[in-house]
């Protein structure tokens, strides 16, 4: 997991460019501590030069003084900064030059490398070192655009493609690893974070007025492209990009982007105890090649169902292969405040595996300060305190030594985990006219819950009525988003969009920016590719059955406790946010004034937190009143 900066220029570089590049460098290096290279190229050419800064760990290429090189030689450089976690050699370091005379800088992990090293050596390859990073490069060089099918990662990657001189960019299927562009009239950058924009002088940053109404009105961020400032997106999941710099010219990157993936829905027939064995199976397999690494790893523990599965399969994999690595949970939690702490259930299964957890107090570790640099790393603003928690945990494990954490992320978007699948499953039902199904389901649910049947029906029915509306023209939205996940009648598009759109694209950016915040990766097993594909291959009944969500997972995961195999709750990683902040005496109103001041907000969000945020984004990033 690392970092990267790009920076071309169609005609030639200057001085002051490359000191921008420098400081747009030295923005990240909490995201590569450990190793920092660049190098200049000439794409009319294919000449280079390697460059050496303070920390540059040694390697075979000639490394020269900038101040000996003619930099109006060159039009194009790459530029990385290094978390070493698999080869912590320096044979690892990037920017990595291939056997054909390529470049590549990457941020992200291949988890699937070694089994694609094997292929690629039948193919004829050689390689000197043990990264990732090389697989990629040569998985490039053998199978062209081709290769990103083969990846099973996170990933964003630039490389150089000297034989062919053109520009090769992409992002991984599901956007985890990010990659925002600014586009100039003769170039373009393209950077790991937002942050590192304000180092360069010819890039002006335009506040994107919609995006900040869209978060201000309906708590919108990360539904698309589009960032806080207008004239910088983020490169498209899923996505890449050929460029050929002889013929670049503004507007490449906003049009060419072509899709690889595309994700979808469409169940198969399938028993339930296949089901199981092939939950299990690759569930088991995603979390094996993410335990790839030559450094600590621990583990995000909740006590819910998503982190818990994670963890004991680790304990399988770890006692299957008599593999000695102690488990190692991490976890925020909130004494006193028993409507939103989960320890109960941490130390159940901190004790069962076991596992030596560490405790995060968020709420005593909070501070105005704290999460002005929290607000910082994150680029954006956010929509409460339960990101400060997440922080919190990361924060935690640095001190452990930790330079991997695994989490739960994406199961519930795949699996059907939050209150508004179950509603919105039971619409299907009805509009389908599967009354028995609806009813019988109903009362599972209201059991389960210990909720009326009747507040269940009324919220399902007037979700009917409001479609009714919709269909008959009579409702109105003042959002299109809005509108839309309103509109969405079946369980299949409603976890695909939350997926790609509603839910998951936020966390993930949230998740990216607080554990590359303490140099940490975070490893995702549930958005294994395969895993995914599978989820959605999977028919609704085992999605959601006897009143049960992720139905499948509980099933399958027998090994567990059943108080949380089988817990009735669902916090969702809440907090006691109103008391929280109470607590620490934050003035909504002050930060209300300081937007009106900054852009003039007219009509400021009901939500007084998003203000906050807001108001605070805008400190931070220096937008002064």
């Amino acid at each position: 997991m690392c970092g990267i900066s790009v920076l071309f220029n169609k005609h030639k570089l200057t001085k002051e460019n490359y000191v921008d590049f420098l400081c747009s460098l030295k923005k990240i290096n909490h995201r590569g501590p450990d190793d920092e290279g660049i190098v200049l190229i000439n794409t009319y050419t294919n000449d280079f030069r390697v460059i050496k800064n303070d920390i540059t760990v040694l390697t075979d290429n000639p490394i020269l003084d900038i101040e000996s090189i003619t930099i109006e030689n060159y039009n194009l450089i790459l530029g990385h900064k290094r978390l070493s976690i698999i080869d912590l050699s320096s044979q690892g370091h990037q920017p990595m030059q291939g056997l054909d005379g390529s470049w590549i800088v990457f941020n992200g992990e291949i988890f699937n490398y070694i089994e694609l090293k094997e292929e690629l050596k039948h193919n004829g390859c050689q390689f000197r070192t043990h990264s990732d990073t090389e697989v990629v490069l040569e998985a490039y060089r053998i199978w062209g655009k081709e290769c990103l099918s083969k990846f099973n990662g996170m990933w964003s990657i630039c490389i150089w493609d000297a034989p062919k001189k053109k520009l090769f960019i992409n992002n991984d299927r599901f956007g985890v690893k990010p990659l925002y562009y600014f586009e100039r009239e003769n170039g373009f950058n393209l950077v790991s974070e937002l942050k590192q924009f304000s180092c360069f002088h010819d890039v002006y940053l335009s506040l994107n007025i919609k995006h900040i109404d869209d978060f201000t009105k309906y708590g919108f961020l990360d539904v698309d492209e589009s960032t806080m400032y207008e004239n910088i997106p983020r490169f498209k999941k899923a996505n890449y990009l050929e460029i050929d710099p002889l013929f670049y010219v503004k507007f490449d990157i906003k049009q060419k982007q072509v899709p690889y993936y595309w994700l979808k829905k469409s169940a198969i027939k399938i028993s339930e105890n296949d089901a199981i064995e092939q939950f299990r199976s690759l569930l088991y397999d995603a979390v094996k090649i993410r335990m790839r690494a030559d450094v600590n790893f621990g583990f995000a523990l909740s006590g819910g169902i998503d982190s818990s599965s994670v963890l004991y399969m680790a304990r399988n994999i770890l006692q299957d292969n008599h593999m000695k690595n102690e488990l190692l949970g991490f976890s925020a939690v909130f004494p006193g405040y028993d409507d939103v702490d989960e320890s109960k259930f941490v130390k159940i299964v901190e004790q069962d595996l076991p596992c030596k957890t560490y405790y995060s107090k968020a709420m005593d570790e909070f501070s105005v300060e704290l999460f002005e640099n929290h607000i910082y790393h994150q680029d954006e603003p956010l929509q409460g305190t339960t990101y400060f928690a997440q922080w919190s945990i990361y924060k935690k494990a640095k001190e452990a030594g930790v330079k991997i954490l695994f989490n739960g992320q994406g199961a519930d978007e795949v699996f059907a985990g939050y209150h508004h699948h179950f509603y919105r499953h039971c619409r299907q039902l009805i509009m389908m006219g599967k009354l028995p199904q609806y009813f019988s389901l109903v009362q599972q649910y209201a059991d389960l819950k210990g909720i009326s049947k009747k507040q269940i029906h009324k919220i399902v029915f007037d979700e009917i009525k409001l479609a009714s509306k919709m269909k008959l023209g009579i409702a109105k939205f003042d959002h299109a988003l809005i509108k839309y996940w309103n509109k969405i009648d079946t369980l299949d598009e409603m976890l695909l969009r939350d997926f790609d759109t509603f839910q998951l694209p936020l966390y993930l950016r949230a998740d990216d920016r607080d554990s590359m915040a303490f140099s940490i990766e975070s490893r995702h097993p549930f958005m294994d590719y395969r895993l995914v594909e599978f989820g959605y291959s999977l028919p609704n009944d085992l999605l959601i059955k006897d009143g049960w969500q992720k139905y499948i997972i509980r099933k399958s995961m027998n090994e567990m406790p059943e108080s949380i195999r089988y817990r009735k709750d669902k916090k969702g990683f809440v907090t006691p946010q109103d008391v929280w902040l109470r607590k620490y005496k934050v003035e909504f109103d002050q930060y209300l004034t300081y937007n009106e001041k900054v852009i003039g907000v007219k009509e400021p969000s009901e939500n007084p937190f998003y203000n906050y945020a807001l108001g605070t984004w805008f400190k931070v990033n220096k937008f002064n009143a």
